[in-house]
């Protein structure tokens, strides 16, 4: 299976555009996908869009991004046996691009990958099945912590990761929830009961209150003047993607915290996010802020990275 699509591509950074590249899909065990529609994930690509990587590996232009997607199949290898063509899937990794880097390669008409990139819809999508992803990313993040009902937990930053952590903590019975949002909008659509815009807005009241801070804003400083609310040997979880993880040990080592680093979003997580979301355990209306068509990709993703408002951007390419 080799021909070329359309994708949203990074010739370099700060660059945006539409461009027709080439695909091989030659294994067995390959499948070309149909794109329905992808979204935004603002936190990463912003510190791609600026040549700043999140791992270990390089950026080496030009790159695709796009890490979540809803498509049909449309071709698949000799040995593919989980999907047949005309199935939907949720995709979560475009990587038979052809002299292309692939910072997981979804935004694009047609996505070249292989059966373990693509979890079974079983059905027609719906829009929420966009959400697998970052709802897989946040049960690995919070399984790690293991809050029971009577846990206290602050979450620093309502964006998309900080909003769907409350609502998967609401799911799993626990209440007491509160955080730290500088624009009020994504306070209002969050359920946590106390929140925030300016750290000192939390009174010395709340100190030692929390068993558990969630950093999901990706300023990894801001554990310093959260420290305070932490419990003595609580628990931080960091959600946020960060260029450089470096803060004042000293300054929260009084506290010992058990600090947990999330990143790897396994198969069975995102099983996990599809059985809570076909349940409709989780409030998923309320991520989907904006939608674009593709044409309207460099717009779509100055809202993604810059809108107050945003938390869902969608790209549609039918």
């Amino acid at each position: 299976m080799q021909g070329q699509a359309e994708a949203i591509i990074l010739p370099k950074a700060n660059k945006l555009k539409l461009n027709s590249v080439l695909y091989s899909a030659d294994n067995p065990n390959d499948i070309l996908v149909k794109t329905i529609a992808t979204t935004i994930t603002p936190g990463v690509d912003r510190l791609i869009l600026t040549n700043k990587p999140v791992s270990h590996r390089v950026l080496n232009y030009p790159i695709i991004l796009g890490s979540e997607m809803i498509g049909q199949v449309m071709e698949t290898g000799p040995e593919v046996s989980a999907v047949k063509p005309g199935d939907f899937v949720y995709t979560f990794k475009g990587d038979r691009w052809a002299g292309i880097e692939t910072y997981y390669g979804c935004h694009a008409e047609v996505v070249p990958t292989s059966e373990e990139n693509v979890l079974p819809l079983g059905r027609k999508p719906i829009h929420r099945d966009l959400l697998t992803g970052l709802l897989g990313y946040v049960i690995a993040a919070i399984e790690k912590a293991r809050p029971d009902k009577s846990s206290r937990v602050l979450i620093l930053g309502l964006g998309s990761v900080g909003l769907m952590a409350a609502e998967y903590l609401r799911s799993k019975g626990v209440e007491s929830i509160d955080a730290l949002e500088n624009f009020g909008i994504r306070g209002q659509l969050s359920c946590a009961k106390n929140i925030a815009m300016q750290i000192n807005d939390f009174t010395s009241d709340f100190n030692d209150s929390y068993d558990i801070v969630i950093e999901a804003t990706g300023r990894i400083l801001l554990l310093e003047k959260a420290i305070r609310l932490l419990r003595p040997e609580g628990k931080i979880v960091l959600m946020g993607n960060y260029e450089v993880l470096a803060y004042d040990y000293r300054l929260i080592q009084h506290k010992e915290p058990v600090i947990i680093c999330s990143n790897i979003t396994s198969y069975e997580h995102l099983l996990s996010s599809q059985k809570l979301l076909e349940s409709e355990g989780i409030e998923s209306e309320k991520f989907f802020t904006n939608v674009y068509a593709v044409n309207q990709f460099e717009l779509a993703y100055r809202v993604a990275l810059d809108s107050k408002d945003a938390i869902k951007t969608v790209i549609s390419w039918i």
